[in-house]
């Protein structure tokens, strides 16, 4: 068995999504809902000029109450743009993702081939040969709302909390997760913030215990397509780590190689 650098071109994804930058935000929900898909590369006629996502919803649309309807994907996207070479590490990629806070456009020769983001990092991880520890990355702050609260309270907490997930209880005991993703997917519908939370709420809730391996989530994140994962103690709920908190996991180690 030898030892390579896994690199970017290795994980990246390939089927990149663009929008025009005059695209209205509700025109662009209704694409990343279609496409199951957290951001969306935005261009010019000549070039990729920023990234709208999830987070772009929530920060910069819902919580200063713009119209989906009437606000730009200019207006509203992050700029400028932060690229990547695909020859470049994997653990390069992580501290790069980290240190710019922003997914990353990867261009060849100026060409736009792939998109990087936490969730490719961790598809990386899942194959890596090393485990990782998570002790130090992961939140013991897990923000809980009743089923019957409005969805615009989990936004509101989303948006105050600065976290992309709220966990979902009923009668008090863990039910669900309503994340940035199905913010998405409830505005893509036309539906309302007006909604109870415990009806739109992703189900069933994959949970871990607390002393689990980074790889070994990177698994469960990877076949379950999901980004969070709250952790169990002593039969309680005792923290939550996402796939960003992963992708620090991998920036503070030293691992960038993969047995192959």
């Amino acid at each position: 068995m030898k030892s390579e650098v896994y690199s970017v071109r290795d994980f990246m994804s390939r089927n990149v999504v663009t929008a025009f930058h005059t695209e209205s935000v509700r025109q662009c929900l209704k694409t990343m809902a279609k496409n199951d898909i957290g951001s969306v590369v935005v261009t010019d006629k000549t070039k990729s000029i920023g990234i709208f996502a999830e987070r772009d919803l929530i920060n910069r649309v819902l919580a200063p109450g713009k119209s989906l309807e009437n606000t730009s994907l200019m207006e509203v996207m992050s700029s400028p743009i932060v690229t990547i070479e695909p020859e470049d590490s994997y653990h390069h990629a992580a501290k790069r993702i980290l240190s710019k806070k922003s997914r990353l456009v990867v261009l060849e020769k100026g060409k736009l081939v792939g998109i990087v983001t936490a969730s490719d990092i961790v598809k990386a991880i899942h194959k890596m040969g090393a485990q990782l520890d998570i002790s130090r990355v992961f939140s013991k702050e897990v923000i809980m709302i009743g089923s019957e609260a409005r969805l615009e309270r989990g936004v509101r907490e989303m948006f105050e909390k600065r976290i992309g997930s709220v966990i979902v209880s009923k009668n008090g005991v863990p039910d669900g997760i309503f994340s940035e993703r199905d913010v998405v997917n409830v505005l893509a519908k036309g539906l309302k913030l007006t909604e109870e939370v415990g009806k739109l709420a992703s189900r069933p809730l994959i949970t871990a215990p607390i002393d689990i391996d980074g790889r070994e989530v990177a698994r469960i994140m990877t076949e379950n397509r999901i980004k969070r994962i709250p952790l169990i103690e002593g039969g309680r709920m005792a923290g939550i780590v996402t796939a960003r908190d992963l992708v620090e996991a991998l920036a503070m180690s030293h691992i960038d190689k993969i047995a192959m």
